[in-house]
């Protein structure tokens, strides 16, 4: 019997020396939901517009802060079919220098009186407002979500500030200091839609309340039932009282006065009622006590309150004689946090004991309510700090004539909890009721049944520590060096990976002055250059490489000054918006630096010098090419104008219709240069560049933007090429194939695509590549990322990877079968005549390029355009029968081959990034839980063998 052929191995370096550890989080929440319109309970409701089905199945981002400073927002992706939907990271907001750290965080809607007239019903990220504060910090601070900058910060009367919240109209905000007074805030609506109002002193009927003892701290605020008033013909709402947990083992409650008309006398916040919770014995003497903390307080639709207190006792009191009614002793370490479930049903505590607990009404046969704990889970392995739960709740009675629609009727609830363990978990938390039957999982597949939604019963998802940004990675890999490039919170740390299975040798570590967290780095090719960014500035540094092995990194120092100077750059505002990069990458000859800048969304291209001695000089600046219309992407007004390379014209629909020009002359590239690109009309920022992309030949470089919009330059010509049609979220990671003018994009519901560059048309899915989504679609992580291997030499065999958090694949794509589909290339060959690999773009093969492309304009001045299809996923089809037929025949049987695609989903946990060293060479940085879990305090419980 012949022996069996070996399966070709391929070296792998599994890279654990990146020593960056995450940061814990402190606080999560979803956008809050806005109260009803406020009108005459006695009069007849009006009939609400029916919602669609994606309407309906709408999920709000999640924002989760960490104690480093950064805020990450998620969003849901809506699973396809066979597919599980996934919350995929949107963006991640670094930390200023002013205010480090996040202890608390508050989301408000920043126009809750005109949200009802929009056409979804959660609000989206720009409608939101969020506030923060560190522990020790001084000032309330709000930031931008769509930038991340600081828009104003409010003084703190007497901090630190122990809790804060917003109230259920969205118009005060609570603030507990140590004060021994409540102290609120005011929230204006805005002026103009979109614009941000400084933060207020209390209204005046708010100014007073009575004093707490000296000693006593107010760690916790709910909101009561707000109060439908009418006020001169005008119904409004208004909030009533608030309840706070203290330190000195109660909790109070506070009736808040209604604003006082002109010439009368304003009120006092007064102390109505307080109670007191179970203590525990200090000593032997009698009476003496130790003060027990009430960490969490929260109303319930009939009034009642539940408390969760230092003893680990979650308590139900009655909300007229505030005597307790039920208690549970539901965790063995402090209850810390409290959150209760839509239509206040249910009710959800965690604590250091690392459980979450499920509390549920329950309706006996006598018609009375009571709570039961119905499921208690060890979700995290950790102390968990924080919990948020959507939909959220709504402090309204289910009785009130007033009552909304309910959010997502055919879904479950999703408890996001996170804490001590860096790890986001979203757990569905359905309450174990015959209701529960017709409801469905959002994490689990499309088809019914697959999933159990019941909190006890169901499973959670695991969210990675590290976030996985979209095409920036903490990682940045030099092939001709083999430099591995890891970037920390304020730091850089460059390796170096040995050949012939020798091991690794840290070079440097580079602790860097700024203004915010790093956002962005990149390394070149060669290993000569190195690019960091914060969101305020990009530095840019040249790495020499001594004989003895050490490495010094040289700053160029004049690097902003050129940038600042630069006629292309003169729309950017560098000098008032700062030059900090989104994205960074260095083309594959080393010889250009792509910049994305955060506060404006150009892309620069920027030359690199041969010497050291030269100057960095900024060869064109593309500002942001689309424009949002009717929710449709379109060119802006100066693009009708542009001579040369693609043309996009759009129709009165707003329908994008592209077609393929020919490079500009020198006349015409010099009138480009002069005329002002168009830009977006408006107010709000331009959506971030995620990814940036450039071919191996230096040809082509893409573009992808927070705003699901791509678009192609072409880099010989310094022209745009393309616009891709919006995607509907935008892409996880781009790159361009080895051997032929394809883009590859994928998406964020675990699926790639093809963009053919030279037709400007997206290729219809082979059989191979439809086995690869199907078989990603069978993964509940969400892709985080993809790499091609740097090999021209064989098309037919084309290796991929993509990798999430807890899983690494790997394919073998026939790049020639998906050519075929779209006709013969009518680009610069990628393989010279004798077989060899072309070698790298440099500055005269580019000028050659340019050159030829004049030549072919001089030579034929009209040429038959391509048109491009503005539907994803439309083939080009073939001629004829006979085309399509061979087509067929040819198509290799690799797809029927099993090992043609390698899924590993138990061998690699908290993957960071993958990428290539060279060809037949794959490095994986790793950073698991168990290489860091001994730099954390010690958890309450530890696990051993036997014992979960």
């Amino acid at each position: 019997m012949p022996a069996p052929v070996p399966q070709p191995t391929l070296p792998l370096h599994r890279v654990r020396f990146f020593d960056h550890t995450p940061s814990p989080i402190t606080a999560l929440a979803f956008p809050p939901l806005p109260l009803p319109p406020a009108r005459d309970p006695a009069a007849p409701a009006a009939k609400g517009k029916a919602r669609s089905e994606s309407e309906q199945n709408e999920l709000g981002a999640l924002v989760v802060a960490r104690e480093n400073g950064e805020i990450e927002i998620w969003e849901y992706v809506h699973p396809e079919s066979g597919s599980s939907g996934n919350w995929v990271l949107l963006k991640t907001l670094p930390p200023t220098l002013t205010h480090p750290t996040i202890s608390l965080m508050a989301l408000a809607i920043r126009d809750p009186e005109n949200f009802h007239s929009k056409p979804y019903s959660v609000p989206r990220v720009s409608d939101l407002r969020l506030f923060t504060a560190g522990s020790e910090s001084t000032e309330l601070t709000e930031r931008c979500l769509a930038s991340g900058r600081v828009l104003q910060t409010y003084p703190i009367p007497s901090p630190p500030l122990w809790s804060m919240s917003v109230s259920p109209t969205q118009s005060l905000l609570c603030l507990t200091t140590n004060s021994a007074h409540l102290q609120f805030v005011t929230i204006p609506p805005p002026l103009l839609p979109g614009s941000v109002t400084q933060l207020e002193p209390s209204p005046a009927h708010l100014l007073r309340s009575d004093a707490l003892p000296s000693r006593t701290r107010t760690v916790s605020v709910a909101w009561g039932i707000p109060r439908l008033v009418q006020e001169e013909d005008e119904w409004v709402w208004r909030d009533t009282y608030l309840v706070t947990g203290n330190s000195d083992s109660s909790f109070r409650r506070w009736e808040l006065p209604l604003p006082g008309t002109a010439g009368t006398p304003q009120g006092r916040v007064t102390l109505k009622s307080r109670a007191v919770v179970e203590k525990v014995n200090k000593g032997a003497k009698k009476g003496s006590h130790k003060g027990t903390i009430v960490w969490g307080v929260g109303v319930l639709p009939d009034n009642s309150v539940v408390t969760s207190d230092s003893l680990g006792n979650v308590t139900f009191w009655d909300s007229n004689t505030m005597a307790q009614r039920q208690s549970f002793r539901s965790h063995k370490a402090d209850g810390m946090s409290l959150i209760i479930g839509p239509g206040g049903r249910t009710v959800f505590t965690s604590g250091p004991d690392q459980r979450v607990c499920q509390f549920t009404a329950v309706t006996k046969g006598n018609g009375k309510t009571e709570w039961a704990l119905t499921a208690t889970k060890r979700i995290h392995n950790h102390d968990v700090r924080a919990l948020a739960i959507f939909p959220p709740y709504l402090p309204l009675p289910a009785n009130h004539p007033l009552s909304p629609r309910p959010v997502n009727p055919g879904l479950a609830p999703i408890l996001a909890s996170g804490g001590w363990d860096m790890a986001p978990v979203f757990t569905p938390a359905a309450a174990p009721d015959l209701l529960s039957e017709k409801l469905r999982s959002p994490l689990g597949k499309s088809k019914k049944g697959q999933h159990k939604v019941v909190f006890e019963e169901s499973f959670s998802r695991r969210l990675p520590m590290f976030g996985g940004e979209r095409g920036t990675t903490r990682i940045s890999v030099s092939r001709g060096a083999r430099l591995v490039v890891g970037r920390k919170d304020r730091s850089v740390g460059i390796w170096t990976v040995l050949e012939d299975e020798q091991g690794w040798k840290k070079l440097v570590e580079m602790d860097l002055q700024l203004r915010t967290n790093l956002i962005s780095s990149a390394v070149s090719q060669d290993g000569r250059w190195l690019a960091v960014s914060d969101l305020y500035e990009t530095k840019v540094f040249r790495l020499t490489l001594s004989p003895t092995g050490r490495l010094r990194p040289v700053r160029v120092r004049g690097f902003v000054t050129t940038l600042i100077e630069s006629p292309a750059l003169a729309d950017v505002g560098i000098p008032q918006r700062g030059c900090g990069a989104s994205s960074l990458l260095f083309t594959p000859d080393s010889g250009r630096l792509v910049v994305a800048f955060a506060a404006t969304a150009h892309v620069a291209v920027l030359e690199l010098p041969d010497q050291d001695s030269g100057v960095i000089t900024v060869a064109r600046s593309f500002a942001p090419q689309h424009t949002i219309v009717g929710g449709r992407s379109v060119r802006g007004k100066g693009s009708r104008r542009r001579r040369g390379g693609n043309k996009a014209v759009a129709d009165a629909d707003g329908d994008v219709s592209m077609t393929k020009g020919h490079a500009a002359s020198d006349e015409e590239a010099e009138e480009d240069e002069d005329e002002p690109v168009s830009r977006p009309t408006s107010s709000e920022p331009a959506p971030w560049v995620t990814a940036l992309a450039v071919s191996d030949d230096g040809q082509w470089l893409a573009t992808s933007d927070l705003g699901g919009k791509v678009t192609v330059f072409n880099l010989d010509t310094l022209q745009l090429h393309a616009l891709l049609p919006t995607l509907p979220h935008a892409a996880v990671s781009i790159a361009f194939t080895p051997t032929h003018p394809f883009l590859a994009i994928v998406h964020p519901s675990n699926t790639l695509q093809f963009y053919h560059v030279d037709t400007s048309r997206f290729v219809a899915p082979t059989q191979q590549l439809a086995v690869v989504n199907n078989t990603l679609h069978g993964l509940h992580a969400g892709v985080e990322g993809a790499s091609f291997e740097p090999s021209r030499s064989n098309p037919r065999a084309a290796k991929v990877v993509l990798w999430a958090h807890d899983w690494v694949a790997t394919a073998r794509l026939d790049l020639d079968l998906v050519a075929r589909g779209v006709g013969k290339r009518s680009g610069s060959p990628a393989v010279s005549l004798d077989g060899s690999p072309a070698p790298l773009s440099t500055k005269s093969l580019r000028r050659k390029r340019a050159r030829e492309a004049r030549e072919q304009l001089e030579a034929s001045s009209a040429s038959p355009s391509i048109a491009a299809s503005s539907d994803i996923g439309v083939p080009a089809s073939p001629t004829s029968s006979l085309a399509r037929s061979l087509v067929h025949k040819s198509a290799p049987s690799s797809a029927n081959d099993p090992e043609f695609i390698k899924v590993a989903t138990d061998k690699f946990r908290s993957v960071v990034a993958v990428d290539w060293l060279e060809e037949g060479e794959m490095v994986l940085v790793e950073r698991p839980y168990a290489d860091f879990v001994g730099e954390l305090p010690p958890a309450f419980w530890t696990g051993t063998y036997g014992r979960s």
